[in-house]
């Protein structure tokens, strides 16, 4: 599980805004809180979260959270070109991980047989 200031974090990490052990300053701290509120919004507005966005994200959908997080600002933080392409691809399939992560398993128990 992860609070909102890990994401917050760990997004500014993937822009290039965070060193490891160093703090963010207060105005990229404040941004990167907005980032998150709006992936969050975003989010719930195709039923894709199983949190609320004062609790901790499930540990599972850290990291495609993060990734969209970061890509959310990547224009803002003037990110390279190669940092931007890794960005963009992990945005890509966050959602689709997120989808997958969340998806109900209807069939538990594929050897029983299903007779329609």
């Amino acid at each position: 599980m992860a609070t909102a200031a890990k994401i917050r974090d760990k997004a500014g990490q993937k822009l290039g805004v965070k060193a490891l052990g160093q703090a963010l300053e207060s105005s990229v701290s404040d941004d990167l809180d907005d980032a998150y509120t709006e992936v969050f919004e975003r989010l719930r507005a195709e039923d894709l979260v199983s949190w609320h966005s004062t609790e901790e994200v499930p540990e599972e959908l850290v990291s495609p959270v993060v990734d969209l997080v970061a890509f959310q600002r990547v224009d803002e933080y003037g990110v390279n070109s190669e940092r931007y392409q890794r960005l963009a691809m992990a945005a890509s399939q966050a959602e689709v991980r997120i989808r997958r992560t969340l998806q109900v398993d209807y069939f538990t128990n594929e050897d029983e047989a299903v007779y329609f």
